[in-house]
């Protein structure tokens, strides 16, 4: 009789593995957030931005995208509404948010909310960013869209943007273009190499290596970065108030300058050229000091509550100069064209 006797040794062996890698794939899921990376695609003009219409949770975070490959509502290129006031926030992965940052929290939402409110009006604000953009980025993006008959653009800018110019390299691991399979793939190619040796990280990851010697040299002999930063931002500041819109610029300091008060490298350079194009450049660093809770959650990137005093300075910002009656933008042609 068969009733009595033991399931191989192999069987029992196959159905732990089966078990362990479906409880895995619901802890890395489920509790850890992955598997759903928010998307980006490739761009020969931008370089790179956000894939768009998405709609996805990420470590419990809500992650929205519009048409537009921004991390706003979705909204038309044109006003539909006369009364409706639009503002476009330029910036980089402090504008972003990125992950973890869920849409409720970004500054630019909290502005949009608070707006309507006080404006008592339709209120549009475009969050037009991406991790490690640049002038060159922004410029380009603009070039490409134009500004969705802003009344206001608004630039969020950091001392380092004056050197970071668009690479137009090959999308990273950190800006998937595709959904893994799996969330434990997405774990154990894009998170466990963080705490690997470095040669053991590129294998398990995919990673190419850094680009040969002469490659370097070759991008190292191109155009002063500094140079080509300053002038794409020169650029796209011209591009921005073009039309009779208002054009603010405020300064986010990272977590050394605020507390030391010594700004980096290229800070100097960016105020000189936006203070000498007349525009306004507000510094954020005092409103940072004074906030009560932690401002950042790394060396560079707001937290929550850095997003909320981003958001009281914006507001702070721009409600005077959207309290006209007529909008500055609303009947005139927005502009593509790029600036010489």
């Amino acid at each position: 009789m068969n009733a009595g006797r033991k399931q191989p040794w192999w069987a029992s062996a196959v159905l732990l593995a089966a078990a362990l890698a479906i409880g895995s794939e619901v802890l890395t899921r489920w509790v850890l957030g992955l598997g759903t990376p928010p998307l980006y695609e490739a761009d020969a003009g931008y370089e790179y931005r956000l894939r768009p219409d998405q709609d996805l949770y990420r470590f419990g975070n809500h992650i929205l995208v519009n048409r537009w490959g921004m991390r706003s509502e979705d909204f038309g290129k044109t006003k539909a509404n006369p009364s409706e006031r639009r503002i476009m926030v330029f910036g980089d992965s402090v504008v972003n948010g990125g992950s973890e940052i869920g849409h409720e929290a970004l500054a630019t939402t909290q502005l949009r909310q608070e707006l309507q409110t006080t404006l008592a009006r339709p209120v549009t604000v475009g969050n037009i960013s991406a991790g490690s953009w640049g002038p060159g980025n922004w410029l380009a993006y603009a070039t490409r869209f134009g500004f969705f008959q802003a009344d206001l653009v608004i630039l969020v800018v950091g001392s380092g943007d004056a050197r970071d110019n668009p690479a137009f390299a090959p999308l990273t691991i950190n800006q998937p273009t595709h959904k893994p399979a799996l969330a434990l793939e997405e774990a154990v190619t894009r998170y466990l190499p963080r705490y690997l040796p470095e040669n053991l990280a590129r294998m398990v990851s995919g990673q190419p290596e850094s680009p040969p010697a002469n490659q370097t040299s070759a991008l190292a002999s191109g155009p002063d970065p500094i140079e080509q930063g300053l002038d794409d931002l020169r650029r796209f500041l011209t591009l921005a108030r073009s039309e009779g819109r208002q054009v603010v610029v405020l300064h986010h300091p990272d977590r050394s300058e605020t507390e030391t008060g010594r700004m980096a490298a290229g800070h100097a350079e960016i105020a000189a050229l936006v203070e000498g194009m007349g525009l306004p450049w507000i510094g954020l660093r005092d409103s940072y000091r004074q906030t009560d809770q932690p401002v950042y959650r790394d060396a560079v990137h707001l937290s929550a509550a850095g997003q909320r005093t981003l958001a009281r300075e914006l507001l702070r910002v721009v409600t005077p100069l959207l309290s006209a009656d007529e909008p500055v933008a609303s009947s005139r042609r927005d502009s593509r064209r790029d600036v010489a």
